[in-house]
């Protein structure tokens, strides 16, 4: 019987490892082979009580119950957890997240997972086309540290208008000034201090970065946060080497007075004379309970989950929720006001050809796995990013510019990515056809402030819900990624990019029949390629009473309730100008503030 696996190796080819030579080698495997297994090896995650809960025949309440634990709901169960202000139940419809979620640079992989809810969005005439039946997929994490866990890491506050907006449609203590501690408050907690010696230098930075000067742009490096006009390397939720969600660094300390349920999927909330008084949720061996919340109630299940539990639970427009057989309970616009932010590649050849063998991302992964360091403990260049205004008038931003690098025959990394976004056959082929020629630089654009506006809405015959983007419906939006396009025509045209015979590639898309570089072809390109960049919020839209669209108070209760709180991306406004992980942090830092406010007699919001 082998004991270990130079045991095991050595009986499949003894020979080969004969000798001093030989021991030493198998040594070495065994150390990488342990490495790989201790990726977790100082952390681990909170037990399930699931079990236990269900086990129980009387009736079982909590002070609060919070519904998902994601982005949001991870940190308010932690931070609530150790103020003692009561008993609390996270539940939470996934699992924890495995080894591939560890590593940086296996972000892409984590799609259509089991962490990954791999919602698809309803079939539309003007976006999507390129997708597999007209659909893109929405991935949103599903476990423990919810999005946190598969998404790109990439912290960006936004712009101080964007909060101060918000301030201006009636929410009292919302703008910029007043979160700027909250935004400090996570940056100490990531520790953010000293990231930039430890990142991987990808040569492509500077190429790419003197590019944008060429075009007046301000390189900030590592200077602040917010997404101001000109280019800066982003800071990421990462610490030595490894992927940071939010549930490591809240709940690894949370208290005993925290329950967890993992597995269980909550399909609505009870009421009782207007008050939320509990949920009805159902395990994934099959068992259904009705647990009881003695204060209050904390949905933090994110955009699209959210409005759908809203819904089921009879939160919603009056008529429609009565269409689908449900009772009204509060009239409110659930599932209206979505928005999320789109973008596109534009696929750029250069003269450099690189390719990258096998043998050497073997590795590379070695080195990660021995010292957490190298190409894999990162995003590539993903994580080097450029703000503009298209319309040169404002100092706010429209435009965000996302980066990658694809060597030449790529087999690794780009076939997977463009499959996990689900992209046609034929795109697909039309795409690595390039790839085949040409290493490959992609630019995304991405708009920061679309117009349209989509909606969610319940299915009857499926557990997802139905997600209609509206992508592109208003005519702005597709204005605005034409002028993006043309900023990169300009970046072709400078010194940096033409040393290197950099230019845009003609992506041969079948059913857009427009001749290359024209108006009409990058119209259907942008129908056929956009996609999101998984930032959907707005679905339970934060505002004042007297506002027919919102959803929830400043107080973040679900109006006409006293004890039922929204405290996720769903109850944004409108989208901050940058990716969306920060300011949802933000909004369930001062979640928590407000509950502890309300239950501990403090006054410091």
């Amino acid at each position: 019987m082998y004991t270990s696996t130079t045991d095991i190796v050595s009986g499949i080819c003894p020979p080969a490892f004969a000798g001093t030579s030989g021991n030493l080698f198998l040594n070495a495997i065994s150390t990488v082979i342990l490495t790989h297994c201790s990726i977790f090896d100082d952390y681990r995650w909170p037990p399930d009580n699931s079990n236990i809960i269900l086990e129980k025949e009387t009736e079982i309440s909590y002070d609060f119950l919070i519904i998902g634990a994601g982005s949001a709901g991870s940190l308010v169960a932690g931070e609530m957890s150790n103020s003692n202000i009561g008993s609390v139940l996270l539940i939470e419809a996934g699992d924890d997240p495995g080894i591939d979620s560890e590593i940086p640079a296996f972000l892409f992989l984590n799609q259509n997972s089991d962490i990954d809810w791999y919602y698809k969005t309803s079939r539309s005439k003007d976006s999507c086309l390129g997708f597999i039946n007209e659909s893109c997929i929405w991935s949103k994490g599903r476990g423990m540290g919810g999005s946190s866990s598969i998404n790109a890491m990439i912290y960006v506050r936004g712009h101080p208008k964007d909060y101060d907006y918000w301030e201006s449609l009636g929410n009292s203590r919302w703008g910029y000034k007043d979160l700027l501690k909250y935004f400090e408050k996570q940056e100490y907690l990531f520790n953010f201090s000293n990231v930039a010696p430890k990142e991987f230098h990808n040569p492509w930075y500077d190429i790419i970065d003197s590019a944008w000067q060429e075009l007046g742009l301000k390189s900030h490096k590592y200077e602040g946060d917010e997404s101001l006009i000109g280019t800066r390397k982003v800071k990421l939720t990462t610490r030595n080497g490894k992927r940071l969600n939010t549930a490591k660094i809240f709940l690894k300390d949370s208290s005993e007075t925290l329950d967890i349920m993992k597995n269980t999927f909550v399909s609505k909330i009870l009421f009782k004379n207007g008050n939320a008084v509990g949920v009805e949720m159902k395990h994934k061996n099959g068992k259904k309970k009705i647990i009881k919340a003695k204060k209050e109630i904390i949905l933090s299940a994110g955009s699209i989950a959210t409005p759908q539990i809203l819904m089921q639970s009879g939160v919603g427009p009056k008529d429609y929720i009565e269409r689908m057989g449900i009772e009204s309970i509060i009239n409110l616009d659930v599932g209206h006001n979505l928005q999320d932010h789109i973008f596109f590649p534009l696929f750029l050849k250069t003269n450099q050809n690189a390719t990258l063998s096998m043998e050497v991302i073997n590795i590379l992964l070695v080195q990660y796995m021995l010292t957490r360091s190298g190409p894999f403990s990162t995003i590539g260049i993903t994580d080097f990013t450029a703000f503009i205004d298209s319309s040169h008038l404002t100092d706010k931003p429209d435009i965000q510019y996302h980066h990658t690098y694809f060597t030449k025959n790529d087999t690794f990394t780009l076939k997977p990515y463009l499959e996990g976004l689900r992209y046609k056959r034929e795109i697909i082929h039309a795409i690595q056809e390039l790839n085949n020629e040409h290493d490959l630089i992609g630019i995304y654009p991405t708009l920061l402030y679309p117009k349209s506006r989509g909606r969610i809405l319940l299915s009857k015959t499926e557990k997802q819900p139905i997600i209609e983007t509206n992508y592109l419906q208003h005519p702005d939006d597709m204005d605005t990624l034409l002028k993006a396009i043309n900023f990169v025509h300009r970046l072709e045209a400078t010194k940096a990019f033409k040393s290197l015979a950099m230019e845009i590639l003609h992506l041969r898309i079948p059913t857009c029949s427009a001749s290359f570089n024209t108006e009409n072809y990058w119209k259907c390109y942008i129908r056929h390629m956009a996609t999101t960049i998984y930032h959907p919020v707005g679905s339970a839209k934060m505002g004042p009473k007297g506002d027919k669209t919102s959803v929830v108070s400043d107080q973040l209760l679900v109006h006409g309730t006293s004890n039922l709180r929204v405290v996720d991306a769903s109850i944004m406004p409108s989208l901050p100008g940058g990716n969306t992980m920060a300011p949802t942090l933000v909004i369930a830092q001062k979640g928590v503030d407000i509950i502890l406010n309300k239950y501990k007699n403090r006054n410091e919001l």
